[in-house]
């Protein structure tokens, strides 16, 4: 018991810091995002964006591909300049709604998100001739990835996690104790946000 108030006592200093500098609530919890994929697909691709964080944003997204796809130097690529948008439609057919692009001067990122919902009938299949079509007409060279609590058997279609989103905004987060922006506390409380889906 006297340990257990020792340890209560060592933390009011930390917990009292943390509050005043709004550490103790996640925005995404108070924006109500729950698990509802379209926003929380709408808010990562905010994140990503370059226009949003800068090159903090860049690393969000670098350090998210490189798990993804680590067939590509994503930190060259991206440094070379890349847009990002939902719910694109990559050859007009509303039918094969994509819910997150990733475009850079070579590739074309199509990911799939998946929280509660299953796939549906051959949706990755449709995605990635989309994609492959969309990326031929453009000379890019296309890639698709499903970012789900479960793994595609597909072999043309890269799997990721999202403990890999989590994982890939505490690399960016920096120390806890230091002087960290704005965007990266986003950034980290967006991963934890995440991290039980």
């Amino acid at each position: 018991m006297d340990d257990l108030q020792t340890a209560f006592r060592a933390l009011q200093g930390p917990l009292a810091r943390t509050k005043q500098r709004g550490g103790l609530i996640n925005v995404w919890a108070l924006a109500s995002l729950r698990r509802d994929e379209v926003r929380n697909a709408a808010a990562l691709a905010g994140l990503w964006m370059p226009e949003f964080g800068g090159e903090t944003s860049m690393r969000f997204a670098v350090s998210y591909l490189a798990t993804a796809i680590p067939a590509i130097d994503w930190s060259q690529e991206l440094c070379g300049g890349y847009r990002v948008a939902t719910e694109i439609c990559p050859l007009g057919d509303g039918a094969d709604r994509v819910d997150l692009v990733i475009e850079t001067a070579r590739h074309l990122v199509g990911i799939e998100i998946k929280i509660g919902a299953v796939l549906g009938r051959e949706q990755l299949q449709r995605y990635s001739k989309a994609i492959a079509r969309r990326g031929a007409l453009q000379g890019l060279t296309p890639w698709v990835v499903l970012l789900a609590p479960f793994r595609t058997e597909l072999p043309a279609i890269a799997s990721s996690s999202w403990a890999d989103v989590t994982r890939a905004a505490r690399s960016v987060a920096g120390d806890r104790d230091g002087d960290r922006s704005f965007v990266a506390q986003l950034i980290e409380s967006f991963g934890e946000h995440v991290r039980e889906f």
